[in-house]
């Protein structure tokens, strides 16, 4: 088989079509090694893990380690017994006025017992960041080396003893908004990274995962800013690069980023979804969602565009498909869910305290985990809204979206990274 492929393992999602959405790491229950998970779409094989948590009695947190003095909304990934996870020391007032850069930091933890490791100071780059946030895309990992993407620019790879193998600041002027946010993602030998900006300024890179280097480029002139991580899936027996850009949704080769199809849409703050052999994407920021079969060429846009709502109120968090259903959390407190065949709207269903912000994540077992700091619920898939359980961790409201693991879910909150699991 394609080398892409080595030591991958399919998952089937609640006993419907095998779904295949691969990074170069394996995956299996005991590694979550990139943005969204081993498939990049938020979907996870586990089975039966914890319905309940509470952060002030503590029922199954099994342990927290504070993030006092820290910044960030980059979501932790495991792999084995390691925990991963990018921080920026918080900007000072005089630092932001001279327009100095804070420290960033790698972090490693023992996933057993939250132990400290190592936390590597990586040397920033001079581009600021929006809102000042630094640590905002999910590192990847291979299993022999952790990447990292900062805010300020500085792409660094570590390895599993924290040790700073390389480093690249890559080249500006930026036009972002608000900042760097687009995770990495790895793909055989390389690192594919993805900045669309403003002023037809963006770009995609593949740089070779040992060195740094860059073994190719494409510039994108013809799109916008957009924040959205790409996703690789299987299209066709071939691997595809899904991005969501700023006015379309885009099925490229990740071998050299040509185009290979594109849909008329809208992209900016969330990530596509994928299952069930259907694409779902939206703009992340109340605008226009589509579902899309990626099995066409060039403009598709008439002809396998499935279905499309005009208006989503959302902001950032991205969306998650389980079985024949799309579900969605919204900027209003709801969750929303539509049926992936057809477009028909299910449910808006309140939900108090659901974040915006993070992303869910659909388990094999039929639940679906909107799982934050703060607020979380666990709610059971289907076609009508049935919640199993509501949590509140206590650890801080965060944009970070959980990591699953060996029956484990790790969440980063603002003042605290903890791991839930039955005790």
């Amino acid at each position: 088989m394609d080398g892409f492929f080595h030591r991958v393992t399919p998952l089937r999602l609640l006993g419907l079509s095998l779904l295949f959405s691969f990074t170069a790491a394996a995956a299996c229950a005991g590694e979550w090694p990139g943005w969204r998970g081993p498939t990049g779409v938020g979907l996870s094989d586990e089975k039966d893990l914890p319905l309940t948590w509470d952060g002030k009695s503590g029922q199954n947190v099994i342990w927290k380690v504070s993030l006092k003095g820290l910044t960030g909304h980059s979501s932790p990934i495991v792999f084995g017994d390691r925990l991963f996870l990018t921080t920026a020391a918080k900007q000072t007032r005089e630092q932001e006025k001279a327009q100095e850069v804070p420290d960033h930091f790698v972090a490693c933890y023992q996933v057993s017992d939250g132990k400290l490791l190592w936390n590597t100071s990586v040397p920033p780059g001079k581009q600021t960041a929006g809102y000042a946030i630094y640590a905002v895309p999910t590192p990847v990992t291979d299993g022999k080396a952790v990447y990292a993407w900062f805010g300020s620019a500085v792409l660094v790879a570590l390895d599993y003893d924290g040790k700073i193998l390389w480093r690249q600041e890559r080249p500006g002027p930026f036009k972002l908004n608000p900042g760097i946010d687009t995770s990495p993602a790895l793909f055989r030998d390389t690192l594919l990274l993805l900045c669309d900006q403003g002023g037809g300024m963006g770009w995609l890179q593949a740089l070779d995962k040992a060195t740094g280097e860059v073994k190719w480029e494409q510039k994108r002139p013809k799109v916008s800013v957009t924040n959205s991580t790409p996703v690789l899936i299987r299209v066709n027996d071939k691997p595809e690069l899904i991005v969501a850009a700023a006015e379309q949704l885009q099925g490229l080769d990740p071998a050299t980023g040509d185009l290979i199809w594109f849909c008329k849409a809208r992209g900016f703050g969330s990530s596509p979804a994928y299952g069930s052999g259907l694409l779902y994407s939206d703009s992340g920021n109340g605008e226009r969602a589509v579902v899309v079969d990626p099995t066409g060429k060039g403009d598709v846009t008439a002809t396998h565009l499935k279905w499309h709502v005009d208006k989503v109120p959302s902001q950032y968090g991205s969306a998650v498909i389980s079985g024949d259903y799309v579900y969605r959390a919204t900027d209003k407190g709801q969750i929303l869910c539509w049926k992936l065949s057809t477009g028909e709207q299910l449910f808006t269903a309140d939900a108090k305290g659901v974040s915006k912000l993070s992303s869910p994540v659909a388990m094999s077992d039929g639940r679906i985990y909107f799982a934050n700091g703060d607020t979380s619920y666990v709610i059971k898939a289907g076609p009508t809204f049935e919640v199993l359980a509501t949590n509140n961790l206590k650890a801080g409201d965060n944009a970070a979206s959980a990591a699953i693991a060996d029956g484990k879910l790790f969440i980063r909150g603002n003042e605290f990274l903890c791991c839930i699991g039955k005790k």
